[in-house]
């Protein structure tokens, strides 16, 4: 990636840029969330060999595929001379300047990555919203009344509305701080049961049982660990986003953190529960018992609060119809 006497780093106009370690909590917060509570579930199609080195495989391609495009985005930027290009943007530079069949159809490959990019991103706060609603009820119908799924999906919208109009992520960080001690605190205590009575691990399968599991190994995975438009976000927002990049960026070690979590939370979960685990590795907890609700707390804090923003930044039609700009 050629300079060209321009670099785009030392144009970025940000009012309220984000430091080395606000990024990493930011970026930690985004991708950590309820995918990791269903690594368990990757780890029976897999097996406890097999998931370790596909799990750090898909982490390894996930980021090596980030950092090309981001130095794509860079090198864009540098070619017209501006401090930022986002992800729709730069396809529809890379196709106009690149063979011409594919000159004809910049605008709307440029389009098409706003779509998926929304899509993927609501479907993350879809998931998480029925999550939350699904465990406020339960803890509702065990310590205050009976309620209406539906109606404890209303309420949890309408908490989380106040969030969605925050559109500085500097502003977010003390709560994505929050959000990572609990979320972690509550991934311990998860852990503590599920290394009480653990079977012999020779019980368990090393390797999938056949090659249809492994896209579904897969799929949870990269659910559990890529957030593209949060990992773009981030780095568009950082004061030094030079350092994001690199085996020693952010980026790389937020990954290798997520990596390390999700190997042992998923290895933990297959070991202990089997064949027998649950799609979410909490519905395999006693119900009843106080430390689970406590784990079923902490997780109703983690806030959705954290994709709406990077959408913003990613995608510009939603800022033109959502905020008139």
């Amino acid at each position: 990636m050629g300079d060209g006497g321009y670099k785009p780093y030392d144009n970025r106009n940000m009012e309220k840029p984000l430091s080395n370690c606000e990024a990493f909590m930011t970026l930690l917060k985004c991708v950590i969330g309820t995918g990791i509570l269903s690594m368990p579930l990757a780890f029976k199609y897999s097996g406890t060999v097999g998931g370790v080195v596909m799990t750090i495989l898909c982490t390894a391609l996930v980021i090596y595929g980030m950092q090309l495009l981001i130095k794509c985005m860079v090198e864009s930027s540098r070619r017209n001379k501006v401090g930022y290009m986002n992800f729709p943007d730069t396809m529809v530079f890379s196709f106009s300047v690149g063979p011409k069949c594919c000159r004809y159809i910049s605008e709307g490959v440029g389009c098409l990555v706003d779509i998926i990019l929304c899509i993927a991103h609501y479907g993350y706060n879809v998931v998480y919203h029925v999550f939350v609603a699904i465990h406020f009820k339960e803890l509702s119908d065990i310590y205050i009344t009976s309620s209406d799924l539906r109606v404890v999906c209303a309420i949890v919208g309408l908490l989380c509305l106040p969030l969605f109009l925050v559109r500085q992520l500097k502003y977010l960080v003390p709560f994505s701080i929050i959000a990572n001690v609990l979320i972690y605190l509550s991934l311990c205590a998860i852990c503590y049961y599920m290394i009480k009575g653990l079977p012999s691990l020779g019980e368990k399968r090393m390797l999938p049982l056949n090659a249809l599991d492994v896209p579904i190994f897969v799929g949870i995975v990269m659910f559990a660990t890529s957030s593209v438009g949060v990992m773009l976000a981030v780095e568009a927002k950082m004061a030094k986003p030079a350092l994001y990049l690199g085996w020693h960026g952010i980026l790389s070690l937020c990954a290798l953190f997520v990596c390390i979590t999700n190997i042992i939370f998923g290895f933990l979960g297959y070991w202990r529960y089997g064949d027998n685990i649950a799609a979410s590795v909490t519905i395999n907890l006693p119900a009843q018992d106080m430390s689970t609700c406590g784990v079923g707390w902490c997780f109703l804090y983690i806030p959705t609060k954290s994709n709406i923003p990077m959408l913003y930044r990613n995608l510009p039609f939603i800022s033109r119809f959502v905020w008139k700009t």
